[in-house]
């Protein structure tokens, strides 16, 4: 059973205009090392008074001084997560659930990340964790440029969304198309908005990558939240 931790923001830094970066500690994060990508459930209130969560992927752990960080994308109108994040300073209190998630790195050849923003800390941390020798390529789709962050990947590649919607699949399909049909790939990870994600799960199987080879997860679902927001939906 997952934790639950009543710790403190400790400080908050703008990694990109729209992405914050907040650091959570408290006595009981010592010693704690989530795996790479894994999540913390933060528990909320919404504006009527609703109890309810929200999820964000502990982009970096230091368990020697009970300190994560959590990057959050922050746009207007959003949800309580969203709002959360955009007002949450140092010393404020908050409560969550974790270290979650059952993803894992396996060993392979070569691995293919494919995401958006929701999943930018979720790609950072497992590509960064990557055991040297094991090759990693990254296609992900943004709203635009500056919303970009460092990615370690070999191979990068950088959509823009321009004027589809939020969720619609059809730039991932195309640039994970040629990516399987130029490389092979032992291991691939899709971690998107949910419809998004079925596509190219489905694309990814069709190709010939075996399923137990597939970790596919939708971050956040386009029909209820009409923006892309954080660590699944805010």
């Amino acid at each position: 059973m997952n934790a639950t931790h009543r710790c403190a923001v400790l400080a908050r830094r703008h990694l990109t205009p729209r992405t914050v970066r907040l650091t959570l500690g408290g006595p009981s994060l010592l010693g704690l090392t989530p795996h790479p990508a894994q999540d913390i459930e933060i528990l909320l209130t919404d504006t009527r008074g609703s109890r309810v969560k929200r999820r964000y992927t502990i982009r970096h752990a230091r368990p020697q001084i009970g300190e994560w960080d959590i990057d959050a994308v922050l746009h207007p109108g959003g949800g309580p997560g969203s709002a959360w994040a955009a007002s949450a300073q140092p010393g404020a209190p908050v409560e969550f659930v974790g270290p979650r998630g059952k993803l894992r790195l396996r060993p392979a050849d070569g691995h293919l990340f494919v995401g958006d923003e929701a999943s930018l800390p979720a790609i950072a941390a497992l590509t960064e964790a990557l055991p040297a020798g094991q090759e990693a390529t990254a296609v992900i789709e943004t709203a635009s440029a500056a919303d970009r962050v460092p990615i370690a990947a070999g191979r990068l590649r950088w959509l823009e969304r321009g004027d589809r919607l939020p969720g619609a699949p059809e730039g991932l399909l195309a640039v994970v198309t040629q990516e399987i049909q130029a490389r092979s790939f032992g291991q691939v990870y899709v971690l998107a908005e949910a419809r998004a994600t079925r596509a190219v799960r489905e694309l990814v199987h069709s190709s010939g990558i075996r399923p137990d080879h597939v970790f596919a997860k939708g971050y956040w679902t386009a029909d209820r939240h009409p923006a892309v927001t954080s660590r699944n939906p805010t």
